[in-house]
Parts: C-alpha cells; structure tokens; sequence
C-alpha cells in the first residue's frame, strides 16, 4: 500500500491489452453503422465503453464511439416533425434521466435529494432499463413535485427507440439532467440534434471512470475538483463548460446518542468504535492484504477499540484478521438505511480502497471525525475523497505507517477527537445541505441557461482516434476498480439490445465460449431486452 512512481511493465500490457479488445468492439459498432443495423451498433457502443469503464483503457474519451451515436441520430431523427421551440429563459420544469435506480448507493440518494430540494419546480423522472419499481423514496420525491415516472424502456424496440421516446418526452422541459451509466447510449442519440431541445446537463458521479455522452452535454455537473481536472485534461471540455455541485446529503439529525445507536446495533458501549459504511465491492482485498487486515495493528494497540464494516459482510479473507483481534472485527452486509451505524461511530473510516464519499459525508454530517487512506501519486487524487467540506479536517493518511498514527494519536485524545468531529459536522452541513447547496444549484441552473449548446460533432470533422496514456491515475485504475470481465461477458450485458440476425450471430460465439449460466440463461438471452418491461411496465408509470 505504499506510493507508487513508475508503473510496470504488465500492468501497461493489461492495459494496452485492454484498449486492443476495446478497439474490436468499437468495430464491430462500426460495421454496425455501415450496414444500418442501428441498435446494434448501439449496443456495441454500449458494450466497448463497458469494458473501458471495466477495464481501463488508457483514455477518459473516444470521439469515434460519440461519431456513432451521432450518426446514428442524424440518420433516425425524422427533420420537420419537431415544432420550434424558443430558446429557455427559466427552468420551471426538470427532467432526470437515469438508467437504473439502486437501493444502496449514492447516486439514487443524490437525485431523490435533488428532487425533495428543489421545492419550487416541477421534476419528473425517465427510467430507461430499470428492472421492476423505482425506490419508493425516488416515488415519493417525484410525486411531491407534480411530476411522472415514465418507462421509456417499456417501448419496443432497443436505444433508437427510447431515444425517440426520450427526445419527445422531454421537449417539454427545461432542463434535461442525465444521472445514467457510464456506457448508456441513449441519451446522445435523443440529443445529438441541438436545434429544440432543453438544455442538458450531466451528473458526473463516476468521474474517475470511462463514459459516453460527452458529444451531446452543454454541462458537466461534478462535485469536486478533481473531477474538474480530468474533464478538462482528459475527456476534452471547456473549463466553462464544467460546474462544481457539491453532493447533497439530508439535514443530519442525530436520532440516537453514539451509546444508544450501538445498543441498536447489539453492540457493547465501552470502548471507542471505528466504523466503515459503503458498498460491498468497495472493499476489494489489494495484495492479499484485506481491509480487516489494515486495522490489526491499530486494535491490537487499543485491546478496547472494536471495528464495525457495513457492507461487505465477513468475507473468508477477513477471517484470519477476525480471529486475530478476538472478534472486534464485525461485518455487517449492505443496507439501504446505515444512518444508526454513522451514529454509533466515534471515529468513521472511509473504505479502501474504492472511497465512499457520500457515506462520508453523512458520517461526517454527525459528528464522526473522518479518517481516510490515500497511498498513491498526487496525480491519481481523483481517487481520493477530496470532498468540499472534509479537507480541512479529514485525517489524510499516505501510508499505513501514516494511518495507524492517525488512528493511535486520535483515538489517545478524546477532547481533540470530539472538537475534529463538531469542526466536520460544521463544513459538511455548511456545503452539503439545504440552504447553502441550494445555491449551488441555482447557480447550476443559471450557468445551464446561458450556455450555448455544444457544437454538434459532425461539424468538427472527422473523429480522432483515442489517445493510449500509462501514466497515472489510469495505471492504477484496473488495479483498484477493475473488473476483469472477459469480451464475451461484456458483450452478453448487451446481447438483447441487439437485431434478431446480430443477436444470433452473437448468441452463437457466447454458447461456444460457455459464457452463458446455464440453459435458461442461454435462452432468456435470446429474448429482446424490452419485452419484460412491455409485458409488465411499473405501476402507474407512462411510456
């Protein structure tokens, strides 16, 4: 876990291994185009900036991936049908656009805040390939705002289709905020065409990683400056095209004093408790030195400290460092409601080594003084929490030397540790809730209104192919986030988006090569993707 300086020389041919299989699937969507099987170049879109996202590459952006979606919309986008619409002066009406809405994560949280905020205006929300009913809270949010869910992804066929859908539905919008995946191709073919439509505005919530949709944002939405950097530097956006939003959190209410809250959660009340709270994967074993294994040394020092982790449960490779600290390593798994556990903390940990920002906050927003561990170059600092109101307090560690002092000098000062946590508490509600980030937002909307739109990419010429890079963040990149999924798994995830004849094709390559989990799988993905959500759309929701 110490810094790095150079990379080595088999993590950069993963990596140009990476951007060869890259390359494939960005010919396959090619052909796609030059043959006008539409929703199949789509879907080979989708599937090349999923293994980008997956396995990095070595680029943040790929002009000929943007090309095909464009081209796709210039030859879809029926010219004439449109009435004219004049150009926004105020944004009464939002629309957010999401692929998928998760119970635990900070992405739904974000938006069903955004909503809940902004009391003023009408928002209404577009699921493109949400499987099942939206959270209820998402619900709730929508309909105390006088807005709809409408089930784009219930109209048959595949991206050109919910692109029509989508560039229809939201002509009657002001503003458009897309808070979708990384490798979703709908959005750039619904707003690849200017002329109409609303302003458009992207939630950059996974900033250290590939995307697409760069060719149709008038604004990228990120919430720190690190993000910033990389979308100026590395995806190629004008600065003025880029605004701060600092990730909201609900106004912290202490519910329970830190006893009572680990009473709740049948722990004992002596003694301090470190608590971690974020998704399981965020806790990926690195080295063969687990998370549980970083805090050995620090409770072996402190035989009174326990450790509570809330997600990833106690994997087998906790189990040595379990036993190791007689049972003061607890795993908890993944929960949509953590808030008692960030009440019971004395001290919180930020996860490793994937960091988990908005679980910070919230810890951070209750008192918690926050530690956090970051042992690589400055240049990698995307991948550090380097959040807007937990810099000045943060314990910011480089090394695990460094990090167990933190630990060890903090949890022998009870009058400091609680002062750290009350100056926290203070920055985050000051930047990160209602009022103060509702300036922040309106300031969003302001910068949404009088930007002009991007320029089409038709009109800047022919794509420029994609730049390989070895230098930092991206070489760590694989190794902290990666997942290493083979083509043909990546290509199974858009299998269904594709025409009978290339699903086929496709289909055929992915039974030789065993990728499906047995017969049932193998047929369901024969099965266009629409026809669950056709079959059955959510209640009460609009296609």
């Amino acid at each position: 876990m110490q810094s790095k300086t150079e990379p080595s020389e088999p993590e950069v041919a993963r990596m140009r291994h990476n951007y060869d299989e890259f390359q494939s699937l960005r010919g396959e969507a090619e052909r796609c185009l030059k043959a006008s099987d539409l929703n199949s170049a789509a879907a080979y879109v989708e599937a090349a900036a999923t293994l980008a996202r997956k396995r990095h590459c070595g680029f943040y952006r790929s002009e000929p991936l943007e090309h095909v979606l464009v081209e796709i919309a210039r030859r879809t986008l029926v010219k004439g049908t449109e009435a004219a619409r004049p150009a926004r002066t105020k944004i009464s009406r939002v629309l957010h656009v999401a692929t998928a809405l998760n119970e635990v994560g900070g992405l739904t949280r974000m938006m069903r805040r955004w909503i809940a905020a902004d009391e003023g205006r009408h928002h209404s929300l577009a699921l493109l390939r949400h499987p099942g009913a939206p959270p209820a809270s998402v619900r709730r949010a929508v309909e105390a705002r006088s807005g709809q869910i409408h089930v784009i992804g219930a109209t048959r066929g595949g991206p050109v289709e919910w692109a029509s859908a989508l560039r229809k539905l939201s002509l009657d919008f002001d503003l458009v905020v897309l808070h979708v995946s990384n490798e979703e191709p709908t959005p750039a073919i619904a707003f690849a065409d200017e002329r109409n439509r609303p302003p458009v505005v992207l939630v950059n919530h996974a900033d250290h990683a590939f995307w697409v949709g760069l060719s149709v944002c008038d604004l990228i939405a990120s919430s720190r400056a690190s993000g910033e950097r990389l979308v100026v530097e590395r995806r190629g956006i004008p600065a003025e095209r880029h605004a701060i939003l600092p990730i909201q959190i609900d106004p912290p209410i202490r519910r329970h004093s830190r006893a009572d809250a680990r009473q709740k959660l049948g722990l004992p009340t002596g003694g301090p408790l470190l608590v971690s709270v974020a998704r399981g994967v965020k806790y990926r074993t690195m080295g063969g030195v687990s998370f549980a294994d970083m805090h050995v040394e620090a409770l072996l020092a402190r035989p009174d400290a326990r450790l509570l982790v809330v997600g990833p449960g106690e994997p087998p490779d906790w189990q040595e460092a379990i036993a190791a600290t007689g049972g003061r390593i607890m795993g908890r798994p993944e929960t949509p409601d953590p808030s008692v556990a960030f009440e019971a903390a004395d001290v919180y940990l930020d996860s490793y080594p994937f960091v988990s920002i908005t679980s910070m906050l919230e810890a951070g927003g209750l008192g918690a003084p926050c530690v956090t561990l970051f042992p690589y170059l400055s240049d990698a600092n995307v991948m550090s929490t380097d959040m807007p109101g937990l810099a000045p307090t943060i314990g910011f560690a480089t090394s695990m030397a460094d990090y167990n002092r933190i630990l060890s000098d903090w949890l022998a000062d009870p009058e400091t540790l609680l002062r750290r946590g009350c100056e926290t508490a203070a920055n985050v509600k000051r930047l990160h809730t209602t009022p103060n980030w509702l300036e922040s937002l309106e300031a969003l909307y302001a910068r949404a209104l009088a930007i002009p739109p991007v320029t089409p990419l038709h009109e800047k010429g022919a794509p420029a192919d994609e730049e390989f890079y070895d230098g930092y963040p991206d070489i760590l990149l694989n190794e902290v986030f990666g997942e290493f999924d083979s083509v043909e798994a990546i290509l199974k995830r858009s299998l269904r988006l594709m025409s009978l004849p290339e699903r086929l094709r496709v289909w055929r390559r992915l039974a030789r090569t065993r990728t499906f989990d047995g017969p049932w799988d193998a047929v369901r993905n024969l099965l266009p993707e629409w026809l669950p959500r056709f079959v059955n759309p959510l209640k009460g929701g609009s296609s």
